[in-house]
């Protein structure tokens, strides 16, 4: 069963990654802002996350496995961002995830 302070740090972190989400969509819909593929691709962890945090919350079952589920997607949701951090800053290039050049000029 989950003590008080950790159903406290599970809402505050659910909290985060709504706001965060929803700043997404508002940037996204209201303002007319088109993410890239990898913007895209990093809001399924925390979609993901949302799921795993009511789960944990609400029904109290599963605790270890759903924590380790989270904290594997965590992981996850880190990588996709550093590698979008690397493209962006041109640190590294894009490998499938964006758009292809025109294979006529490659070859």
């Amino acid at each position: 069963m989950l003590k008080k302070t950790n159903n406290t740090i599970l809402t505050f972190i659910l909290f985060i990654i709504s706001v965060s989400l929803i700043a997404t969509f508002i940037i996204q819909y209201y303002l007319g802002h088109q993410p890239c593929k990898l913007c895209i691709y990093e809001r399924v962890p925390y979609i993901l996350s949302v799921f795993l945090i009511l789960e944990m919350i609400f029904f109290k079952k599963n605790i270890k496995i759903t924590l380790l589920l989270l904290s594997l997607i965590f992981v996850a949701s880190t990588i996709l961002a550093l590698y979008h951090l690397g493209i962006e800053q041109g640190f590294l290039e894009e490998l499938f995830v964006c758009e292809s050049k025109n294979i006529s000029e490659t070859l």
